[in-house]
């Protein structure tokens, strides 16, 4: 038997799994009426939790889309892995909303919980070795993110201040379709109305969001999916120049070195590849492509086997002193 108050966090642990349920299915699941279950609502509401009510025959309740909640009950599972995701979140978003954050998931908690997660904040250390960081972070307005979020879940046109390269704003207005995360960056994708064509648009340089009530048109997406479509978007900003060379290694260890924004391998048989590969000089395409410690036969441009001269000039100099 439930007693009224685990009855009543049950009813809300049910509603904010399932999203509606019906009146008649909570009676059945706990083993009371009606009667009792709206009491049960009314008590939660009395707490500070927005449901709605859907009155008919498959009346039943549902949680209000959009509404902050009060504190959410974590298991220490859940309480852990939430400390760990806020402790990455500062790649995305300002330093003191992730720390806020925490700080109410850690006073939501028991004391025991509180010195595990406290303990895990404490003794963990954050490492990057891959050399993706920004050597300038570009942190995300989550309030632009959560709007632009919500501009492609309803399929809403959105206005928007654009800042470009040179730093000057400019007002966008574009039929909402994606956003993607990489490379530590959010891209918008949309189809700009102004330019008409689809674009991405980096969301740390996006302000001002105003999700109109304008539907979007319906249109054919440029590419085989929207993953694919912003990395060749992406590889034709950064890759100014490019170059194809056969690799003598195996394809598995090849492949490990080249992500799909910087280039392409490809098998040639007898444990060689083909790598076509770009950048934003020939010197970097050298540079990186010695990181696989193979030998390398260039195909083309005659750039790149100047390039592998100046760093290999270099290596000389600094192995002479």
């Amino acid at each position: 038997m439930w007693d009224t108050a685990s009855r009543s966090f049950e009813v809300l642990r049910k509603l904010q799994r399932r999203g509606f349920v019906a009146g008649e299915t909570l009676a059945f699941d706990f083993g009371v009426s009606t009667r009792t279950i709206r009491r049960d609502v009314a008590r939660l509401r009395d707490l500070g939790y927005p449901i709605e009510t859907r009155l008919g025959i498959d009346g039943g309740y549902s949680l209000e889309p959009g509404t902050v909640l009060p504190p959410i009950f974590l298991s220490m599972d859940e309480a852990l892995a939430c400390t760990l995701a806020l402790r990455r979140w500062n790649e995305a978003a300002e330093p003191h909303l992730a720390a806020g954050a925490l700080q109410k998931v850690l006073a939501s908690m028991p004391k025991r919980v509180q010195w595990i997660m406290t303990a895990l904040d404490q003794a963990a250390v954050d490492l990057e070795i891959d050399g993706l960081r920004e050597p300038e972070p570009a942190p995300v307005d989550v309030c632009v993110l959560g709007e632009l979020a919500r501009a492609c879940v309803l399929h809403r046109r959105a206005e928007f201040l654009h800042a470009q390269h040179n730093g000057k704003e400019e007002m966008r207005t574009a039929d909402s379709f994606a956003l993607v995360n990489t490379v530590r960056r959010w891209y918008f994708v949309a189809f700009d109305l102004d330019r008409d064509e689809w674009r991405t648009y980096r969301v740390d340089r996006i302000s001002t969001v105003t999700v109109t009530g304008a539907p979007v048109r319906e249109r054919v997406f440029p590419g085989t999916g929207v993953e694919a479509w912003v990395t060749q978007q992406l590889r034709t900003g950064w890759q100014q120049v490019t170059a194809t060379v056969r690799v003598h290694a195996p394809l598995e260890a090849v492949s490990r070195w080249v992500a799909p924004a910087w280039g392409t391998v490809e098998d040639d048989g007898a444990g060689s590849v083909i790598v076509r590969a770009g950048a934003d000089s020939y010197d970097a395409i050298a540079r990186w492509l010695l990181l696989v410690q193979a030998d390398i036969d260039v195909i083309e441009p005659a750039e790149l086997r100047e390039a592998f001269g100046r760093v290999a000039a270099r290596a000389a100099r600094s192995a002479t002193g």
